[in-house]
């Protein structure tokens, strides 16, 4: 090798190491900066003619494990996820109250029983019957105000699924311009790891938003995909909408267009991302459930529990009178005082099979026919039929979805009779009953409408209705103005009993704390094959468990899954974060090339100056 190769070879060498000291430098200088990962200098043989003649300096680069990044990102995106819900379910958790508390719905519950038992024990005192009607008045707006806490939650997701949307756009935008960016500069064979950090930060931000997946390309470019595959951005980022609702109240269901939907639009394409299950973790899919799931299935906890506070307190129910006609038996039972949403109960046997049938009075024929979750009764088979139509329609109805040896007929009024047919060993009817909800308050009944559906004085009967009667009504239920104006009629069931008399607050309490009904499956309390029966007082302690129950088990997940996300976490970091020893090592390692390198270059010197001097 020549003077002159030698040289060139020890310059390349002093520039390669000099841009290794200043890439070891960057590094150093960054450490503890979010998103910047650890550069490495690299260098190429230089070759010419097939011989080496020094090295060339090549771009600083990453040194990145693009699998356990997309893993880090995939369990970062559902730490955000169930963070929201863990988050929200502990304040529905704190709304319902703790098991036992007093403060809690079934404390309220509690409490109402024990100023009904102080009023059986005291009827005639007017502090006993203030008393109860305040304990009344305080469980109601305790449902009003936790039903509109429960509506202004989701209105809180619906803002946060907003903004959401629009951070996702403002970080879309970023990682294609980042994109641009990296193109240019690696065509022109430029370092653009510290653009690389840039546009990983940019999307990790977006995966804590919602669950993506990230394909390379060879020009340095990324695409990113949903996970179901829709594609975000490829060249060009898509543009996600949503439209924002301002209100929201029970009624308000994804399905009816009253809460707001995400879509992706791609030119004329536009996709809705909830319908297509695109968003399946991440902050968006977290409040999206809540929104669309976990909320309304709280606001159904609560609607049941005032739907069934009120039926156990104001229903009544009218046993069938026997009839005979000819041959034929069986019963028949007054209906005049039926409301939407009251029932009719029958019993029958056909050929040996005893069967349950429960007749819902509806007056929209467009809700029929009703589908058995009508009733949370598992054993019975419902008929829904228009009873807003003359009564020789509504038997005709009745006889068309009966079996023929059920004899339906309509003997007087609003009378329906329920014959057998007369054979021998062919059908039986055992029992026919209705359940109606009496508006008067002083009938002869001793259950009461206590409770109304809002301050006008409705009463409710569970009608079924589009939206159904119990949508919303913990937020309506108020106290029958009726007993706010008359208090004696808490006691006096009809004319001529005594202030003295216990029998109505008596058979109250028993309604409350001893009579067991089912509950709706929908509330996620039970299911359709083995609802929740018991009494309401029950039933109120059941939700408190079971909100308590959501909130531990959501902070546990939280805990759980923080493990494992901090877990991916420190691994990313160890193989692309700065060590100081590290780079100190590496410092050394370049400082003594950079020496040698110099006295290469300082001897080669020396050398021509001999060789000069020879020639003088």
């Amino acid at each position: 090798m020549s003077l002159s190769s030698a040289l060139g070879a020890a310059l390349s060498g002093l520039n390669v190491s000099q841009s290794g000291i200043d890439v070891t430098a960057r590094n150093i200088a960054n450490v503890g900066t979010p998103g910047y990962t650890r550069k490495v200098a690299q260098q190429t043989n230089l070759l010419a003619g097939g011989e080496g003649i020094g090295v060339r300096r090549e771009a600083a680069q990453r040194q990145i494990d693009t699998f356990l990044q997309q893993q880090l990102r995939t369990a970062s995106a559902t730490s955000a996820s169930i963070d929201v819900k863990s988050g929200m379910l502990g304040r529905i958790d704190r709304m319902f109250g703790t098991p036992n508390s007093a403060a809690s719905i079934a404390g309220s519950i509690s409490a109402l029983a024990t100023m009904l038992q102080e009023l059986a024990n005291n009827p005639e005192s007017d502090a006993a019957r203030q008393s109860l009607l305040n304990e009344a008045g305080n469980l109601a707006a305790k449902m009003n105000g936790m039903s509109r806490s429960i509506q202004e939650m989701r209105l809180e997701a619906e803002r946060n699924i907003a903004a959401g949307v629009e951070q996702a756009n403002a970080l879309l935008k970023t990682i294609a311009d980042v994109n641009n960016q990296i193109s240019q500069r690696q065509a022109g064979s430029l370092s653009v790891g510290d653009l690389q950090d840039k546009r990983d930060m940019a999307i990790d931000e977006l995966s804590r938003l919602m669950d993506v997946r990230v394909v390379n390309r060879d020009d340095g470019t990324v695409t990113i995909f949903t996970t179901g595959g829709q594609l975000l951005l490829d060249r060009t980022p898509v543009e996600l909408t949503f439209d924002e609702r301002t209100q929201i109240d029970p009624t308000s269901t994804y399905e009816n267009g009253g809460v707001g939907t995400i879509r992706l639009v791609s030119g004329s394409t536009s996709i809705d991302l909830i319908a297509a299950g695109a968003i399946r973790s991440g902050a968006l899919a977290g409040y999206i459930e809540m929104r669309d799931k976990v909320l309304p299935q709280a606001q159904a906890q609560l609607d049941e529990l005032a739907a069934q506070l009120a039926l156990a307190l104001s229903e009544e129910t009218v046993a069938g009178e026997a009839v005979t006609d000819g041959a034929a038996e069986g019963f028949e039972v007054d209906t005049s005082g039926m409301l939407s949403g009251n029932t009719i109960s029958l019993t029958f046997s056909v050929g040996g099979v005893r069967q349950n049938v429960t007749i819902v009075r509806v007056d929209d024929p467009s809700l029929l026919p009703l589908s058995n979750n009508a009733t949370a009764n598992p054993n019975d088979t419902v008929i829904g039929v228009d009873f807003n139509q003359p009564m020789a329609d509504i038997v005709t109805a009745l006889q068309a979805a009966l079996p023929p040896e059920v004899v339906v007929s309509n003997p007087s009024g609003g009378v329906l009779r329920f014959l057998d047919d007369g054979a021998a060993d062919t059908s039986d009817i055992e029992a026919v009953r209705a359940t109606v909800t009496p508006a008067a308050l002083a009938d002869g009944s001793t259950g009461m409408a206590l409770f109304v559906d809002g301050s006008g004085g409705t009463i409710f009967s569970n009608a079924l209705g589009n939206p159904p009667q119990k949508t919303g009504f913990a937020s309506r239920i108020q106290i029958n103005p009726a007993l706010l104006a008359d208090d004696t009629l808490l006691v006096s069931y009809q004319a001529g009993v005594p202030l003295g008399d216990s029998t109505r607050p008596l058979d109250m309490l028993s309604r409350l704390t001893s009579q067991s009904r089912y509950y709706a499956p929908s509330t996620g309390i039970g299911g359709s094959s083995a609802p929740f029966s018991g009494s309401v007082d029950e039933f109120a302690r059941r939700l408190v468990s079971f909100q308590s129950g959501q909130a531990a088990n959501a902070s546990r997940d939280a805990a759980a899954q923080e493990v494992v996300t901090s877990s991916l976490r420190d691994r990313f970091d160890a193989q692309t974060g700065v060590s100081i020893d590290d780079e100190m090592s590496n410092l050394l390692l370049l400082q003594n090339a950079y020496s040698a390198n110099a006295r290469v270059i300082s001897t080669i010197q020396d050398l021509f100056s001999v060789l000069m001097s020879i020639g003088r």
